[in-house]
């Protein structure tokens, strides 16, 4: 497996996938679904549920629906949201955000969501070629001791990353 296979699917909702309307609740799913369908490992894997959306909504990880219609503030929140969940507590991920959702009439969420996918750009580039050097490795491939070996190397490397996520959250 080549790296860049893993990072063509990665990716919060690009602006231009963003509607030009509000959505209501199954649209945001059905957005959702057809967006991020392509990275399920397998197709029992649930992406985004009414019940996900009504507990982050419970939860105040985005500001309050009005007349049951998600604005593209929130499918950038939920998407950031989707990321975040595999590796963060939903206490984390409300933490991560609150500066997101506390922000003065100053602060723009779409400037910081293209800022953020600016940014994953760059984390992407980063990632194939350390994940090449990671495939590539010089050690005789004897039944699946390569394979063995790179995928405990990429999860050392998940759990430091995760571990830098959570130094990060806790600093404030």
């Amino acid at each position: 497996m080549k790296a860049k296979n893993i990072t063509e699917t990665e990716g919060t909702l690009p602006r231009d996938v963003l509607p030009t309307v509000d959505l209501y609740m199954d649209q945001v799913i059905q957005l959702f679904e057809q967006h991020y369908g392509k990275m399920k490992r397998n197709e029992d894997e649930t992406i985004l549920t009414k019940t996900m959306i009504n507990n982050y909504a419970k939860g105040k990880l985005f500001h309050p629906v009005k007349n049951k219609k998600y604005t593209n503030e929130h499918l950038m929140l939920l998407s950031l949201i989707y990321e975040m969940k595999g590796l963060l507590s939903i206490s984390d991920i409300k933490e991560t955000l609150r500066p997101l959702n506390e922000s003065d009439e100053t602060f723009s969420l779409e400037d910081f969501y293209e800022a953020y996918q600016a940014q994953k750009v760059k984390n992407l580039e980063a990632f194939e070629a350390q994940a090449d050097t990671l495939l590539n490795t010089s050690l005789e491939d004897k039944g699946g001791v390569k394979r063995t070996l790179a995928i405990a190397s990429a999860v050392h490397m998940s759990h430091l990353y995760q571990r830098l996520a959570e130094q990060l959250i806790d600093e404030n």
